[in-house]
């Protein structure tokens, strides 16, 4: 009989949040581009994806539950490319900033959904499922801030349905969010290390035999 190791799935989702969280941008492809590029399609269908999300929750299996996970993951990778593509190509601020709080709270909406998943998935370990939750929800959290941040002004309109998501997540889980001044990587990334030591508390998996 040949053994091979089952990994479990709060290691996956702690490898997945991680690695995520450490990762820088990945850049954009080089690829000719039209004036008219700099618009909200991709945008729009990623946001409609995360609402379709929202009202169709994952099965209860761990593997419903991982299919979601990656569905998400690869939505915000799309994000994070479309974003780069769009401050390359359009002309302007003005052109950027409303396609920019769009990315913002459609990756905040994700990551909100994202966690809710991931709290499920490693139920079996609730320190592990509230310190991943927590890692998404400060991520949520930052791309929001970014935004009313760099802009100087009030959040825009599009952050109205999302804030409370995070919100409403982020104290069942023990979060504190910051006002949007003292929002920061800094602080984020002070959420991922607390989160990384309760990960760690949870046991490792162990290798089960198989046929």
């Amino acid at each position: 009989m040949r053994k091979r190791s089952r990994i479990s799935g709060t290691v996956l989702l702690a490898f997945a949040a991680l690695v995520g969280a450490a990762s820088p941008l990945r850049a954009a492809a080089p690829v000719q581009v039209a004036v008219n590029r700099c618009n909200s399609q991709t945008v729009d269908d990623a946001y409609a994806r995360v609402r379709d999300f929202d009202r169709h929750a994952p099965g209860g299996s761990s593997d419903d539950l991982l299919q979601r996970i990656g569905a998400i993951t690869g939505l915000l990778a799309t994000l994070r490319e479309e974003r780069e593509i769009l401050d390359s190509i359009c002309a302007s601020d003005a052109a950027r900033a409303p396609l920019f709080a769009q990315i913002a709270a459609t990756t905040a909406w994700a990551l909100t959904l994202e966690s809710d998943v991931a709290i499920r998935l490693n139920a079996s370990c609730p320190a592990a499922a509230r310190a991943l939750a927590k890692m998404m929800l400060s991520d949520a959290w930052l791309a929001m801030a970014n935004v009313v941040n760099d802009s100087g002004g009030p959040a825009p309109a599009i952050f109205t349905d999302v804030i409370p998501k995070v919100q409403g997540r982020a104290q069942a889980v023990g979060l504190t969010l910051p006002p949007w001044a003292d929002t920061s990587a800094y602080w984020r990334d002070r959420v991922h290390q607390r989160a990384r030591a309760d990960v760690a508390t949870c046991p490792s998996p162990r290798s089960t035999p198989t046929p």
